[in-house]
């Protein structure tokens, strides 16, 4: 079951793990905000079903993140950012220092590598004519929604080494996203054939921290493979 709730986001309580995040003046500003969480159960495998232990519940999240241009200059100009990029989650039980989630042990995300020639279908002379993937505008106003991530967050599991129960608590979570980056020659060949459409960005951004409440009896399924 699928359960469509749009979480508040909250004022950012989480400093303590800012140092070294490289970003720019000209930098946007992320939100992210749940717009879908699906409780389910992991799938145990086993030939002895009495021998297997209870089975853990997870909760998937979609979380839709857009992007505002941080320039308060009258002539702030569009941004083109690489779509490509890295994640890390952060999450805690109470407002202040928040630790890295670690990602699902059956979770393989690509590398980026960085950007240092033009793809074959990224136009030269327009970077999101036609539609490429690699590429994306944020308008010099306004937010502009540009991916979802989706975000999966261990409920309850029980084991030998583990114990994490958290049916009932409030959780905060946090995105870390770095954005594909490209060489200074790349940069700045873009920059002057794209100067009609913005201004090219890579780097690293984080966003507010919103909240997951967790009921203390979560309506689950079992997860799907997909």
């Amino acid at each position: 079951m699928i359960t469509k709730t749009l979480i508040a986001s909250i004022a950012s309580a989480s400093a303590c793990f800012c140092a070294g995040l490289r970003t720019s003046a000209n930098a946007p500003e992320a939100t992210a905000a749940i717009t879908e969480a699906r409780y389910c159960f992991e799938r145990v495998r086993g030939i002895n079903s009495e021998r297997m232990p209870v089975p853990a519940l997870t909760v998937q999240l979609i979380v839709r993140v857009s992007f505002t241009n941080a320039g308060t200059n009258p002539g702030a100009r569009p941004l083109i950012l690489p779509l490509d990029h890295e994640r890390v989650v952060y999450m805690a039980l109470a407002p202040g220092v928040m630790k890295v989630l670690p990602k699902p042990m059956n979770l393989l995300e690509p590398k980026v590598h960085l950007m240092v020639h033009l793809p074959p279908d990224v136009n030269p002379a327009n970077p999101v004519d036609p539609n490429n993937g690699v590429f994306a505008i944020v308008r010099a106003v306004g937010s502009t929604p540009l991916y979802e991530e989706k975000v999966t967050v261990p409920v309850y599991r029980n084991t030998l080494r583990t114990h994490t129960d958290l049916r009932g608590h409030r959780v905060y979570l946090r995105l870390q996203l770095e954005h594909r980056g490209m060489t200074p020659a790349l940069e700045a060949d873009l920059s002057d054939r794209w100067a009609g459409f913005g201004v090219p960005w890579t780097g690293t951004l984080r966003t507010n921290t919103f909240v997951l409440d967790v009921p203390a009896a979560p309506q689950a399924v079992e997860c799907s493979d997909k």
